[in-house]
């Protein structure tokens, strides 16, 4: 009995690796003919020919989730360059055991457990059906047609957060960022290029993120000439980006530095999550020791994205904010990326967004009536105090600015007026009086502006 069960055993192993070599020998340089599946797991995918990129599943941490995607695979951290867009998942990620098939009427269906349908390419509507998927080495998957090798759809033309070399934006496309570093979902910056042939940096409504919500543009290219407007942006082969107008000339108002030889380098320009556009590469070698150096950057845009403000695209009084939400603190980290700091007395609304906005611990001074203003006042000075933030700015939403006034003097205005939440005391002895909440909250080493915000006394009630 035992043999006989051994002997079982040896006949499933083989018949198992049969299976694996049959699927393995379906994915030939890339092509991937229709009726092939991939099975969310820890290891689900198809390379391409030269196993740079590959397209399936990835897991993502601490979500537990995963996203359908194509990614960098012979660098460590796997850098994904493409996702799909889900429906009905507050992330964008779904759980183990979904599956995605390659099929002929509707190209790429991605489903979950249950068979409810996330997430499909959309085809054109023509009679040409998909024949095969092709994944290419320069990161572009492609859904090429039964007629010819006519792609019906490729995820260059329907781009999420990263643009890679050899691809480009026509008029009216865009990018999107994410919501969160994690979170696949929309967020509220968009890269696009207008119909008028101007590139844009643009934040949205940040609860509706409806694309007719626009509340500003922080970077412009200024290729907008009524009679060369731009029409497409380029990132080309070597990993120079440009907007190329009609007459076909060129203008490198996005980057025009000298980019390290794509021979030995990836690149790819990503739209992250917290607004800033950039530009990276990373070699495709290992160095000495086997050591990998990771991503370098090349170039951003805003280089400065909590001092935007102060630029021409965007006026103190504008709608939202950048980086950082409501009664945030805006500070310039590593890569010109931001990270956010709620001030003393303030805790995030969402304590798994340091991005977000920050809600005062304290109750908000409320104004009596005008007669009891005068005796108000001076029971405020006993109820209220100052938290202290040097060298920190919100330059929008002043309603009152006073000149020559001193520290002491500017927090007397504030303490005997009910509106008031802050003041700021910049340089020349101007104060600015703020109301609740404050907006585009920036803590710069070179600044020249203290704030002073107005909370409750600990142990005491309004």
């Amino acid at each position: 009995m035992g043999v006989i069960s051994c002997w079982i055993l040896q006949v499933v192993l083989v018949l198992q690796l049969q299976v694996l070599v049959v699927l393995s020998q379906n994915i030939i340089r890339g092509s991937v003919p229709v009726g092939e599946s991939l099975t969310a797991s820890e290891s689900s995918s198809w390379l391409s020919p030269s196993g740079d990129f590959a397209f399936g599943f990835r897991k993502i941490q601490p979500n537990d989730g995963f996203t359908l995607s194509i990614w960098f695979d012979k660098i460590p951290d796997k850098t994904i360059v493409w996702y799909a867009q889900t429906v009905n998942t507050t992330t964008g990620l779904v759980p183990e055991g979904s599956k995605v098939t390659l099929t002929a009427d509707r190209g790429l269906v991605l489903t979950d457990p249950g068979g409810q349908q996330l997430w499909s390419s959309s085809l054109p509507q023509t009679r040409s059906s998909v024949s095969r998927g092709l994944i290419t080495d320069a990161g572009n998957l492609r859904l090429l047609s039964e007629d010819s090798d006519v792609a019906l759809w490729s995820s260059f033309a329907n781009p999420t957060d990263t643009l890679l070399p050899s691809q480009s934006i026509e008029v009216r496309g865009n990018l999107s960022s994410r919501l969160k570093e994690t979170s696949f979902q929309k967020g509220r910056f968009r890269l696009r290029l207008g119909d008028d042939g101007d590139l844009q940096l643009l934040t949205l409504n940040s609860e509706t993120l409806a694309e007719t919500d626009v509340y500003f543009s922080y970077y412009s290219s200024n290729t907008k000439d009524p009679h060369n407007p731009g029409n497409r942006l380029v990132f080309n082969e070597t990993g120079y980006m440009y907007v190329v107008m009609n007459d076909n000339t060129t203008r490198f108002y996005v980057n025009n530095k000298d980019p390290v030889p794509s021979k030995d380098f990836y690149h790819r320009a990503v739209l992250h999550f917290d607004g800033v556009f950039s530009q990276y590469y990373h070699p495709k070698r290992q160095g000495v020791n086997n050591s990998d150096n990771g991503w370098s950057l090349a170039w951003s845009e805003p280089e400065n994205i909590c001092a935007k403000r102060f630029g021409p695209y965007l006026d103190a009084n504008e709608l939202g904010n950048l980086a950082c939400g409501f009664n945030n603190i805006c500070i310039l980290g590593d890569n010109n990326r931001p990270r956010c700091e709620c001030p003393k007395r303030f805790l995030l609304v969402d304590p798994d967004d340091e991005y977000g906005d920050c809600k005062p611990d304290f109750e908000m001074q409320i104004c009596g009536r005008e007669s009891n203003q005068t005796a108000a006042a001076d029971q405020d000075a006993n109820l209220y105090e100052f938290v202290t933030l040097r060298m920190t700015n919100w330059p929008s939403g002043d309603y009152k600015r006073y000149s020559n006034y001193d520290e002491e003097r500017c927090k007397a205005t504030c303490l005997k007026d009910c509106f008031c939440g802050a003041v700021v005391l910049g340089k020349d002895k101007l104060c600015w009086k703020k109301k609740f909440p404050l907006s585009y909250g920036i803590r710069d080493t070179n600044g020249e502006s203290d704030t002073f915000i107005k909370v409750l006394k600990l142990g005491s009630r309004s």
